[in-house]
Protein backbone atom coordinates (compact mmCIF):
# COMPACT_ATOMS: atom_id res chain seq x y z
CA UNK A 1 0.00 0.00 0.00
CA UNK A 2 1.33 3.09 -0.60
CA UNK A 3 2.79 5.39 1.73
CA UNK A 4 0.45 8.16 0.32
CA UNK A 5 -3.28 6.56 1.84
CA UNK A 6 -3.83 9.73 3.25
CA UNK A 7 -3.95 11.22 -0.03
CA UNK A 8 -6.52 9.22 -1.76
CA UNK A 9 -9.69 10.32 -0.55
CA UNK A 10 -9.94 14.19 0.23
CA UNK A 11 -13.03 16.27 1.36
CA UNK A 12 -13.16 19.71 1.37
CA UNK A 13 -15.61 21.98 3.89
CA UNK A 14 -16.11 25.53 3.66
CA UNK A 15 -16.17 27.63 6.96
CA UNK A 16 -19.59 26.91 8.99
CA UNK A 17 -19.90 23.70 6.79
CA UNK A 18 -20.92 20.70 9.14
CA UNK A 19 -18.67 17.08 8.93
CA UNK A 20 -21.25 15.19 10.54
CA UNK A 21 -24.24 15.98 13.48
CA UNK A 22 -24.27 14.32 17.23
CA UNK A 23 -25.85 10.83 17.02
CA UNK A 24 -25.71 10.42 13.54
CA UNK A 25 -24.98 7.03 11.57
CA UNK A 26 -21.08 7.28 11.00
CA UNK A 27 -18.39 4.55 9.58
CA UNK A 28 -15.56 6.70 8.83
CA UNK A 29 -13.21 8.70 10.68
CA UNK A 30 -11.41 11.87 9.04
CA UNK A 31 -7.82 13.42 9.43
CA UNK A 32 -7.17 16.86 9.07
CA UNK A 33 -4.93 18.01 6.16
CA UNK A 34 -5.45 21.79 6.22
CA UNK A 35 -7.70 23.98 8.16
CA UNK A 36 -9.51 23.78 11.46
CA UNK A 37 -12.33 21.92 13.10
CA UNK A 38 -14.53 22.18 16.10
CA UNK A 39 -15.81 19.14 17.77
CA UNK A 40 -19.26 19.70 20.08
CA UNK A 41 -21.23 17.80 22.51
CA UNK A 42 -25.04 19.11 22.69
CA UNK A 43 -26.21 18.86 25.98
CA UNK A 44 -29.85 19.85 26.31
CA UNK A 45 -30.37 23.49 24.94
CA UNK A 46 -26.71 24.11 25.42
CA UNK A 47 -23.87 22.85 22.76
CA UNK A 48 -20.15 22.46 24.59
CA UNK A 49 -17.46 22.95 23.13
CA UNK A 50 -14.97 19.77 23.01
CA UNK A 51 -12.16 20.61 21.14
CA UNK A 52 -10.55 22.62 18.33
CA UNK A 53 -8.74 20.44 16.09
CA UNK A 54 -6.03 21.73 13.52
CA UNK A 55 -3.44 20.09 11.05
CA UNK A 56 -2.62 16.05 11.46
CA UNK A 57 -5.53 15.33 14.07
CA UNK A 58 -8.08 13.14 13.13
CA UNK A 59 -11.29 12.24 14.74
CA UNK A 60 -14.46 10.33 14.00
CA UNK A 61 -12.79 7.18 15.63
CA UNK A 62 -15.28 5.57 17.59
CA UNK A 63 -17.25 5.38 14.54
CA UNK A 64 -15.33 2.24 12.64
CA UNK A 65 -13.38 1.05 15.92
CA UNK A 66 -17.43 0.14 17.48
CA UNK A 67 -20.48 -0.26 15.81
CA UNK A 68 -21.94 3.67 17.58
CA UNK A 69 -23.62 6.60 16.30
CA UNK A 70 -21.37 9.74 16.28
CA UNK A 71 -20.37 11.28 20.12
CA UNK A 72 -20.35 14.62 18.96
CA UNK A 73 -20.98 17.17 16.12
CA UNK A 74 -18.27 18.63 13.56
CA UNK A 75 -18.13 21.66 12.01
CA UNK A 76 -15.40 23.02 10.00
CA UNK A 77 -14.14 26.54 11.89
CA UNK A 78 -12.02 27.59 8.82
CA UNK A 79 -12.08 26.50 4.92
CA UNK A 80 -10.54 22.63 5.58
CA UNK A 81 -9.65 19.55 3.99
CA UNK A 82 -10.41 16.30 5.23
CA UNK A 83 -9.25 12.42 4.19
CA UNK A 84 -12.05 10.18 4.92
CA UNK A 85 -10.64 6.89 5.71
CA UNK A 86 -13.95 3.86 5.92
CA UNK A 87 -13.84 1.01 8.13
CA UNK A 88 -12.45 -1.02 5.16
CA UNK A 89 -9.74 1.08 4.21
CA UNK A 90 -8.95 1.39 8.21
CA UNK A 91 -8.30 -2.13 8.54
CA UNK A 92 -5.73 -2.68 5.35
CA UNK A 93 -3.91 0.26 6.95
CA UNK A 94 -3.30 -0.97 9.97
CA UNK A 95 -2.62 -4.69 8.35
CA UNK A 96 -0.17 -3.01 5.93
CA UNK A 97 1.91 -0.27 8.09
CA UNK A 98 2.46 -1.33 11.68
CA UNK A 99 3.78 2.55 11.86
CA UNK A 100 0.48 3.75 11.35
CA UNK A 101 -1.46 1.81 13.98
CA UNK A 102 1.61 2.77 16.52
CA UNK A 103 1.13 6.71 15.47
CA UNK A 104 -2.29 6.26 16.08
CA UNK A 105 -2.09 4.48 19.44
CA UNK A 106 0.10 7.32 21.05
CA UNK A 107 -2.48 9.48 19.48
CA UNK A 108 -5.02 7.46 21.26
CA UNK A 109 -2.79 8.07 24.66
CA UNK A 110 -2.89 11.81 24.55
CA UNK A 111 -6.26 12.54 24.30
CA UNK A 112 -6.99 9.80 27.12
CA UNK A 113 -4.57 11.85 28.84
CA UNK A 114 -5.78 15.34 28.04
CA UNK A 115 -9.17 13.97 29.16
CA UNK A 116 -7.90 12.77 32.36
CA UNK A 117 -6.38 16.53 32.69
CA UNK A 118 -9.56 17.70 31.92
CA UNK A 119 -11.20 15.61 34.67
CA UNK A 120 -8.59 17.21 36.85
CA UNK A 121 -8.51 20.56 36.30
CA UNK A 122 -12.39 20.66 37.10
CA UNK A 123 -11.88 19.00 39.79
CA UNK A 124 -9.91 21.55 41.23
CA UNK A 125 -12.17 24.50 39.78
CA UNK A 126 -14.83 22.80 41.74
CA UNK A 127 -12.81 22.64 44.87
CA UNK A 128 -11.24 26.39 44.33
CA UNK A 129 -15.35 27.17 44.07
CA UNK A 130 -16.00 25.74 47.39
CA UNK A 131 -13.48 27.28 48.90
CA UNK A 132 -14.04 30.37 47.54
CA UNK A 133 -17.72 30.65 48.70
CA UNK A 134 -16.31 29.86 52.11
CA UNK A 135 -14.53 33.33 51.68
CA UNK A 136 -16.86 36.23 52.49
CA UNK A 137 -14.50 38.66 53.29
CA UNK A 138 -13.66 41.36 50.60
CA UNK A 139 -10.26 42.06 49.35
CA UNK A 140 -9.14 38.68 48.93
CA UNK A 141 -6.95 38.00 45.96
CA UNK A 142 -6.12 35.11 44.77
CA UNK A 143 -2.30 35.09 42.82
CA UNK A 144 -2.66 33.30 39.27
CA UNK A 145 0.01 30.51 39.02
CA UNK A 146 3.14 31.59 37.32
CA UNK A 147 3.99 29.01 34.81
CA UNK A 148 7.66 28.19 33.94
CA UNK A 149 8.71 28.69 29.75
CA UNK A 150 11.66 26.77 29.05
CA UNK A 151 13.81 27.37 25.58
CA UNK A 152 15.97 25.52 23.47
CA UNK A 153 19.15 26.87 22.09
CA UNK A 154 20.88 25.47 19.56
CA UNK A 155 24.80 25.21 19.90
CA UNK A 156 25.48 24.92 15.77
CA UNK A 157 23.04 27.71 14.59
CA UNK A 158 21.31 29.52 17.46
CA UNK A 159 18.20 29.61 16.40
CA UNK A 160 15.82 29.07 19.53
CA UNK A 161 12.91 27.03 20.51
CA UNK A 162 10.34 27.93 22.96
CA UNK A 163 8.73 25.27 25.60
CA UNK A 164 5.66 26.76 26.14
CA UNK A 165 3.70 24.00 26.30
CA UNK A 166 3.24 21.09 28.86
CA UNK A 167 3.82 18.69 26.24
CA UNK A 168 6.39 19.69 23.71
CA UNK A 169 7.19 17.17 20.65
CA UNK A 170 10.73 17.00 19.41
CA UNK A 171 11.30 15.99 15.67
CA UNK A 172 10.78 16.37 11.81
CA UNK A 173 7.96 17.04 9.73
CA UNK A 174 5.99 14.24 9.00
CA UNK A 175 4.46 14.45 5.72
CA UNK A 176 2.18 11.20 6.41
CA UNK A 177 0.24 12.43 8.71
CA UNK A 178 1.08 16.39 8.13
CA UNK A 179 1.84 16.40 12.17
CA UNK A 180 4.23 19.27 13.16
CA UNK A 181 6.64 19.09 15.84
CA UNK A 182 5.73 21.84 18.47
CA UNK A 183 10.33 21.73 18.01
CA UNK A 184 10.70 21.21 14.31
CA UNK A 185 14.26 20.42 13.98
CA UNK A 186 13.71 19.85 9.83
CA UNK A 187 15.47 22.57 9.07
CA UNK A 188 18.33 22.54 12.09
CA UNK A 189 18.84 18.88 11.28
CA UNK A 190 20.40 18.20 7.81
CA UNK A 191 21.96 14.91 8.30
CA UNK A 192 18.33 13.58 9.37
CA UNK A 193 19.48 11.99 12.60
CA UNK A 194 16.45 12.90 14.41
CA UNK A 195 13.73 10.91 14.05
CA UNK A 196 10.13 12.35 13.12
CA UNK A 197 8.70 11.64 16.93
CA UNK A 198 12.12 11.45 18.36
CA UNK A 199 11.17 13.22 22.04
CA UNK A 200 8.75 14.44 24.29
CA UNK A 201 9.56 17.68 26.24
CA UNK A 202 6.92 17.46 29.43
CA UNK A 203 6.38 20.37 31.57
CA UNK A 204 5.22 19.20 35.17
CA UNK A 205 4.50 21.68 38.13
CA UNK A 206 6.84 23.52 36.43
CA UNK A 207 9.51 21.14 36.05
CA UNK A 208 10.88 19.80 32.50
CA UNK A 209 11.14 16.12 31.48
CA UNK A 210 12.65 14.59 28.66
CA UNK A 211 11.38 11.47 27.39
CA UNK A 212 12.48 9.62 24.39
CA UNK A 213 10.23 8.15 22.06
CA UNK A 214 10.04 4.30 21.22
CA UNK A 215 11.87 3.33 17.64
CA UNK A 216 14.56 6.29 17.77
CA UNK A 217 17.55 5.00 16.46
CA UNK A 218 20.31 7.80 17.45
CA UNK A 219 19.56 8.66 20.99
CA UNK A 220 18.53 11.30 23.46
CA UNK A 221 20.71 12.79 26.09
CA UNK A 222 20.38 15.12 28.83
CA UNK A 223 24.53 16.10 29.76
CA UNK A 224 26.03 13.14 28.58
CA UNK A 225 22.93 10.80 29.94
CA UNK A 226 20.79 8.57 27.77
CA UNK A 227 17.06 8.40 28.05
CA UNK A 228 15.67 5.19 27.84
CA UNK A 229 12.56 4.25 25.70
CA UNK A 230 9.24 4.98 26.55
CA UNK A 231 11.44 4.11 30.38
CA UNK A 232 11.75 6.56 33.04
CA UNK A 233 12.06 10.29 32.37
CA UNK A 234 15.06 12.28 32.56
CA UNK A 235 14.32 15.63 34.34
CA UNK A 236 15.94 18.77 32.59
CA UNK A 237 16.96 21.29 34.75
CA UNK A 238 18.64 25.50 33.65
CA UNK A 239 21.27 25.49 31.16
CA UNK A 240 21.52 21.85 30.87
CA UNK A 241 22.56 20.22 27.23
CA UNK A 242 20.03 18.16 25.51
CA UNK A 243 21.01 16.22 22.61
CA UNK A 244 19.06 14.41 19.56
CA UNK A 245 20.62 12.44 17.35
CA UNK A 246 23.74 14.55 16.02
CA UNK A 247 22.02 18.24 17.43
CA UNK A 248 23.42 19.55 20.35
CA UNK A 249 21.39 22.45 22.23
CA UNK A 250 21.00 24.75 25.51
CA UNK A 251 18.45 24.52 27.65
CA UNK A 252 17.31 27.43 29.84
CA UNK A 253 14.19 28.21 31.96
CA UNK A 254 12.59 31.49 31.28
CA UNK A 255 9.99 32.70 33.97
CA UNK A 256 6.67 33.71 32.47
CA UNK A 257 5.96 36.93 34.03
Amino acid sequence: MSGNIFSQYTLTFEEGELVYSQNEPGNSMFVITDGKVELSKQKGDQAEVMAELGKGDFFGELSILEHVARTETAKALTPCSLVVIHRGTFVKMLKSNMEIAFRMMQKFSTKLRQAEEKVDQLLIAVNSFESETQKTRPGIVVPKEKKVVGKLVSLATNRVFILDSDDNLVGRYDPVTGIKPEVDLTYEDENRSVSRRHAMIFRRDNRFYVGEEIGVLNGTFVNGNKASQGGEQLEVNDQDTINFGMLAFKFYLVKDE
